[in-house]
């Protein structure tokens, strides 16, 4: 019997937002999970699945934040295993390159094992309290052996034979089970042409795997081996990295395992993150101004932010307009909007306007029955209708128009062009 925290797509050093407040998020949401999912549960070991940073140029801060979760791991006696994933790779394959990456320097200072396997593939092991970088797999005393794939890329795919074949070729394991790591999706989550991996390519790996721990899609998953049972899981991301996250699930995998139950995954969201409040769409089409309109929007985002008035922290609000309007659109005025909601109580107010012009509609409807010229008219018409900036938008509609026309005819040259627009 073994457990561990399967974890992936921390992203330390995310400045969401550009907010500092954001960034130290992702770092309080790694401590937090492995604080709950793995010190407090006493687990064998943890899995990293890749993308630990955001981005291979990381700052000091981020890799102290990075020390200091793995050090709490280490003061524990958990062992940690990691992978790289398409946000920290490293750009050279050789280990002693100038272009490293993050994961070696805090192998090397013995605070994870970083599993890489070379190109052409070369199975290679790393040695519990030994040897912490240089290899591709790890056998632990609690009857596992882990291995790990680089960050393969549109390649991932074809790898999985190969590896399959190399893992076939291992001296036969103390261990009694294996685990493969992988950044990389599968295709129901990831379309192939994007870099996903199909079923058939991960049934490659049914002899001689047992669980393989995926990174890299934000959601968690987990899927079935050909004979039906649990064979692919995804953790997840620890924190939101979108809007398109919120409500989605998410979080980290303790996964128990014994030979009665087998592997035993249960999906951890109880640890900290930042409160995501997406409001339901407003129909820009029930008001007659704008001024009403956002007026709405913030009353509704307050009444929001009272729900979340027992929370310690300050959520981040997404205000969703929809539908189509007939009046002057105000940018100043939407930004004032975005502040009073801040002022009030948000992290952060993101105003997604999605509305269009009833011009937009028309057009849309009537478009088939245009021709060339009226319709290159209705749209510059559309364009213009809420730059408040323009005096005289028939006249800048006239003067676009007939530049066009000489501009292809070859008749105005490029200075003419600027005096006649006034630039």
């Amino acid at each position: 019997m073994f457990s561990f925290l399967h974890i992936g797509d921390i992203h330390l050093g995310y400045r969401q937002y550009k907010l500092v407040e954001r960034e130290k998020d992702f770092f309080k949401a790694f401590l937090d999970i492995c604080q709950k999912g793995a010190i407090e549960k006493k687990t064998d070991f943890v899995l990293i699945t890749g993308d630990l940073f955001n981005s291979r140029s990381i700052s000091p801060q981020t890799f102290n934040e990075a020390i200091f979760v793995l050090n709490e791991l280490k003061k524990a006696e958990i062992p940690v295993i990691a992978i790289e994933g398409n946000h920290d790779f490293k750009e050279s394959g050789n280990f002693n390159s100038l272009k490293g990456s993050w994961f070696e320097a805090l192998a090397q200072n013995q605070l994870l094992y970083f599993l890489y396997a070379s190109n052409p593939l070369e199975l290679e092991p790393l040695v519990l309290n030994k040897k912490f970088v240089g290899g591709s797999y790890l056998d632990l005393p609690c009857g596992v052996r882990i291995i790990g794939s680089k960050w393969q890329g549109f390649n991932a795919g074809a790898c999985l034979g190969e590896f399959a074949e190399g893992i076939s070729k291992l001296p036969e394991p103390q261990s009694f089970k294996t685990i493969f790591m992988f950044h990389g999706g599968q295709e129901n989550h990831l379309p192939v042409n994007r870099g996903g991996v199909s079923s058939t390519d991960f049934f490659k790996l049914e002899k001689c795997v047992d669980y393989i721990a995926m990174g890299h899609i934000h959601q968690s998953y987990i899927l079935p081996n050909s004979a039906g049972q649990n064979f692919l899981f995804n953790a997840g991301s620890t924190e939101a990295n979108c809007m398109s996250e919120v409500g989605i699930e998410r979080g980290g995998l303790f996964v128990e395992y014994s030979p009665s139950t087998g592997f035993k995954a249960n999906l951890i969201t109880d640890f900290y993150q930042r409160k995501f409040v997406k409001l339901p769409e407003i129909k820009a089409g029930n008001f007659t101004n704008q001024t009403d309109l956002l007026s709405a929007a913030y009353n509704l985002a307050k009444e929001s932010l009272i729900t979340c008035n027992n929370s310690d922290q300050s959520p981040i609000v997404q205000i969703n307009i929809g539908g189509f309007y007939n009046f002057a659109k105000s940018n100043p005025e939407i930004a004032e909007l975005k502040q009073k909601i801040e002022d009030a109580g948000a992290l952060y107010c993101q105003i997604n306007w999605n509305a269009e012009t009833s011009q937009n509609y028309q057009l849309s409807s009537q478009a088939t029955h245009l021709t060339k010229n009226e319709l290159e008219r209705s749209i510059l018409e559309q364009l213009v209708f809420n730059d408040d900036s323009l005096q005289s938008k028939d006249e800048f509609i006239e003067t676009m128009i007939r530049l066009k026309h000489l501009t292809l005819q070859n008749q105005i040259e490029a200075g003419e062009i600027l005096a006649e627009i006034k630039i």
